[in-house]
């Protein structure tokens, strides 16, 4: 409802030519305390009231002085297309009771105050309440209010028949004295629950659906609504009425859907429904099949033969209808003990497609298998610090000292190339802290500067345009009680170090837009590839920050570092793409091992899991050789580091590789080379001197053969 419904709209004006006579009739004849005092063209100059008036007569003026010494001039105004509520409000706030009304084109055009809103209150409310009135003595579903403490105010006479007793007799009682088992309703909706309750109760054997309203204003609960439903008659009927329903959908749906053919006959042979499978199979419309005898139509199923009393279970065979190589599944219907129809499954179309359906159905169910294994392992409470896969003593040392850092409140920094698992040992330590809240991860180089208080705090309720109405929580309150981890803390703005560094300091802030301190309690996790002190040293981070986060720092090393890991990698990394790519679990070779190790790994753990998978896709047999890799890791032209090359010793020490041709990468050529040639030439004594047939015992195309035997100069 706007003001310009509510106000006064026949009132008088005063102008500066007004005299305190004029004023005092005007008070008397209308009983309003407010006055405008307008210019020639209703613009409004002022405002004169009753405590004008009296400050004039306190003065000693006659009744014939002007006004003009007297005009409030920042009189209360209020537009006239303005809502009551808040029109309410601005009275409220000024501690007034009148407001000047204007119009959209700024002339006075009527007086406003609290007896027009009492007054606009009272005619809607009686409205409303004669409207409610005449509806819930008409309506067919009981209804029951109560007021906030619990008694019965209102009871329609649908609510009479269901409960058995009249509403004179009921209104006033606790509603727990009529429906004990409301009991608890009536609390949860005095917590104003947003949805509905639904109830069933037992009262004087009749069974009653009951719905429990709140009804609330704003923040104020001041009663309950409850609507009751009689089921007592409809229950069983519904319900079975329910079951055959939906057994006749889902049946519908099933053979109507199905590429398969479906026939269902009833209890004399008849043929009941089919589908366009069947249709299309006897090359026949529905009209010419329905109701024919299934003997005579397909006689090829011998469906009539379930219908006898010896078929108690599913039956299945292949046959030959026409051309079609079938498979006929027939399953008699029972009502009790009584067989009363049948039904019959025939699978006719290209049964290699369906069995080739069947293989990438049981590929996608080792994904899914897969997938949420890694959930788990990745945000679920199952992953810990000791599942990540290490034999290097470095990373032993590092996984200790992060197990005992995990219980702590202190920041942990995780620093570290790109692709060394800073994110794994992020989740290692939150799950190892046993923090009830969640782990919250945030890219900091992924988040636009002008986004960047919002993502992190929030925002508040209209603190922009285009704002969630209700606001928004920001990552610092979803990782309350959790952890939070700052992915990329390295390129977080300047702007924003300063506002992170109050939150680390104070455990507090503020939601854009809003003025409510909002304190947490969130675990800091950093993480970054990049040299901090540096970026303190140029100016490019706060020397503050640094060191508030600076408190566990835990250096993760790269992978050229511990190269004894990658074997221990290389097969976890294939294991995982085999699941993928629904294939039996591959070997790598000791020779695409060797290599693998010998590499610098500029992209670490991710850059290994890349040349995996594409390796995989490379391969066509069970184990991945040397020349699946890229050609830039088969053709080594450094000297292996010397951490590689301890690695590297224990590795071809357990090979069975002579250990002092370890040394140079002219080694690893030449053993590739002849590792390669010996298995081409063994592939063509096996296949007689076949070069196709040897191709596919080395798992490879016919061209990469053929390239391989020139390469090698055999005839």
């Amino acid at each position: 409802m706007f003001v310009k419904e509510a106000m006064t709209h026949d009132f008088k004006a005063l102008s500066l030519e007004s005299t305190l006579r004029e004023a005092v009739r005007i008070f008397q004849n209308d009983k309003i305390g407010l006055l405008p005092v307008v210019d020639a063209n209703n613009s409004l100059l002022g405002a004169f009231s009753r405590y004008s008036l009296y400050r004039a007569l306190l003065n000693d003026c006659s009744l014939d002085t002007l006004i003009e010494p007297y005009i409030i001039h920042d009189a209360v105004s209020i537009y006239e297309n303005e809502e009551l509520k808040d029109a309410s409000l601005l009275l409220t706030e000024h501690n007034t009771a009148h407001a000047i009304v204007i119009s959209e084109d700024n002339r006075v055009s009527g007086i406003f105050g609290h007896a027009d809103i009492n007054r606009s209150y009272h005619i809607e409310y009686s409205a409303v309440v004669n409207s409610l009135n005449s509806l819930l003595q008409q309506m067919h579903t009981g209804a029951l209010a109560v007021d906030h403490t619990g008694k019965i105010v209102v009871m329609n006479p649908a609510a009479e028949s269901m409960c058995g007793r009249t509403s004179e007799s009921t209104v006033g009682l606790a509603l727990s004295e009529l429906f004990p088992d409301l009991q608890d309703s009536l609390r949860s909706i005095e917590l104003q629950a947003v949805e509905p309750l639904i109830r069933h109760v037992t009262i004087k054997d009749r069974k009653l659906l009951i719905t429990c309203n709140s009804l609330s204003n704003e923040d104020h609960y001041w009663g309950g609504l409850f609507l009751l439903q009689d089921f007592t008659d409809y229950e069983t009927i519904a319900g079975e009425f329910d079951i055959n329903k939906k057994l006749e959908l889902a049946l519908e749906k099933t053979i109507e859907m199905s590429s398969d053919a479906f026939v269902l006959v009833d209890k004399e042979g008849h043929i009941r429904r089919v589908n366009q499978a069947t249709c299309e199979l006897m090359k026949m419309s529905k009209d010419k099949i329905m109701h024919t005898s299934v003997h005579e139509s397909l006689p090829e199923i011998r469906l009539e033969e379930t219908l006898s009393a010896g078929i108690q279970r599913e039956s299945f065979e292949a046959v030959m209808i026409g051309k079609h190589h079938c498979m006929v599944t027939r399953v008699p219907i029972f009502q009790g003990n009584e067989v009363v129809g049948a039904i019959g499954r025939i699978v006719y179309r290209n049964l290699n497609k369906w069995k080739n359906v069947m293989n990438r159905l049981d590929n996608l169910e080792k994904e899914v298998s897969y997938y949420r294994a890694e959930l788990s392992i990745l945000g679920g409470s199952e992953f810990d610090i000791d599942d990540i896969l290490s034999k290097s003593e470095e990373m032993r040392q590092l996984k200790y000292l992060a197990r005992q850092a995990a219980p702590g409140f202190s920041t942990v920094l995780l620093l570290g190339e790109s692709g060394t698992g800073k994110e794994l040992f992020a989740r290692g330590v939150h799950n190892a802290s046993r923090r009830p809240g969640r782990f919250v991860k945030i890219n900091c180089a992924a988040v636009p500067i002008e986004l960047w208080e919002s993502e992190f705090f929030g925002y508040a309720d209209g603190a922009f345009t285009g704002a969630k109405r209700g606001g928004k929580t920001g990552k610092f309150e979803d990782a309350n009680n959790g952890t939070i981890f700052l992915d990329e803390i390295g390129d977080m703005p300047l702007s924003m170090q300063v506002k992170l560094l109050r939150v680390l300091q104070e455990r507090e802030f503020e939601r854009v837009g809003g003025n409510q301190t909002i304190h947490v309690n969130v675990r800091i996790i950093a993480a970054t590839n990049k040299d901090l002190e540096q970026m303190v040293a140029s100016g490019d981070f706060r020397e503050d920050l640094y060191y508030r986060l600076h408190v566990i720092p835990l250096h993760i090393p790269p992978l050229r570092k511990r190269a004894e890991d990658i074997p221990l990698l290389a097969t976890s990394v294939s294991k995982k793409f085999s699941h993928l790519m629904g294939i039996e679990p591959i070997t790598i070779s000791p020779v695409a091992i060797s290599l693998l190790m010998a590499h610098h790994w500029p992209g670490n753990v991710r850059e290994l899991e890349n040349v995996i998978e594409r390796a995989m896709n490379c391969m066509n047999g069970r184990v991945l050789e040397s020349h699946h890799l890229p050609d830039y890791l088969v053709n080594i032209n450094s000297r292996p580091n010397s951490e590689t090359k301890k690695a590297l010793s224990t590795f071809t020490n357990n090979s069975g590789i002579p250990e002092n041709e370890q040394t140079t990468s002219v080694y690893y050529k030449k053993k590739v080379s002849e590792a390669e040639k010996e298995a081409i030439e063994s592939a063509l004594q096996l296949a007689n001197g076949n070069r196709t047939a040897a191709a596919k015992i080395l798992g490879i195309s016919r061209s990469q053969f053929y390239k391989k035997m020139n390469m090698f100069n055999i005839l």
